[in-house]
């Protein structure tokens, strides 16, 4: 009798003491900590974005840039780089731009930074300026990229029957009136028609306004007495 009681009282003590070896955290893996660490390990946390490079909605909308590098640097104007020595500009050169694309003055408008001279005239019909870009000796026409370009009948006479049809006449009247085929005063028309769109649609759109002025408030219809 006396050896089940000792065996009974070894068994106890030594279920005690895996107990308190297991809440010490003695033994390296316990199954509710890894199972913890795993789901903890399988959510990272969500950090709030500071730019749009951190933001993966952004990185989708825009992916142009997330791939960007650093902005180029500035071109240096043209008197600042080319020599003091040679004849002063005198043909004004605000508002034309280098037309080659591996040129450095690309784009640029501004005749205090482009290197644009004037390069002569030519044409049979009405002098057209030339220009010419120093830096990579590219020459073009002042009309390059308008309705113009290329044509030989006079500028003014092109105005001439481009203002007679924004008055509404008709194109096949319009070469009885003036002389010219219809066909070659549809292509005036069309490339008329064509700039003015782009025209519109690089200085007019995506304004904001902050004041608008209607030039009608109150008018009343004519086949009613409704007043709007």
């Amino acid at each position: 009798m006396s050896v089940h009681v000792f065996v009974f009282l070894l068994v106890v003590c030594l279920l005690f003491s895996l107990a308190l070896l297991w809440r010490l955290d003695w033994f390296p893996f316990r199954p509710s900590s890894s199972a913890g660490g795993a789901k903890r390990s399988m959510f990272h946390r969500l950090l709030k974005p500071r730019t749009p490079d951190d933001c993966p909605a952004c990185h989708l909308a825009f992916p142009a840039s997330s791939t960007r590098g650093p902005a180029p640097a500035p071109v240096r104007p043209w008197r600042e780089v080319k020599s003091r020595r040679g004849a002063p500009k005198h043909i004004p050169t605000e508002g034309f731009a280098c037309p080659n694309q591996q040129c450095l003055y690309f784009g640029i408008t501004d005749a205090h930074r482009h290197a644009l001279v004037g390069d002569g005239k030519h044409g049979q019909a009405e002098p057209i300026q030339t220009f010419r870009c120093q830096a990579c000796r590219t020459t073009f026409t002042a009309r390059r990229n308008t309705p113009l370009y290329r044509l030989k009948t006079p500028s003014k006479q092109i105005a001439v029957v481009l203002s007679a049809l924004a008055e509404g006449l008709d194109p096949s009247a319009a070469e009885r009136v003036f002389g010219y085929r219809q066909a070659t005063i549809t292509t005036w028309l069309t490339r008329a028609g064509e700039h003015a769109q782009t025209l519109h649609e690089r200085f007019f759109r995506n304004l904001h306004l902050p004041h608008l002025q209607l030039d009608e408030i109150r008018t009343r219809l004519h086949p009613s007495r409704q007043v709007l």
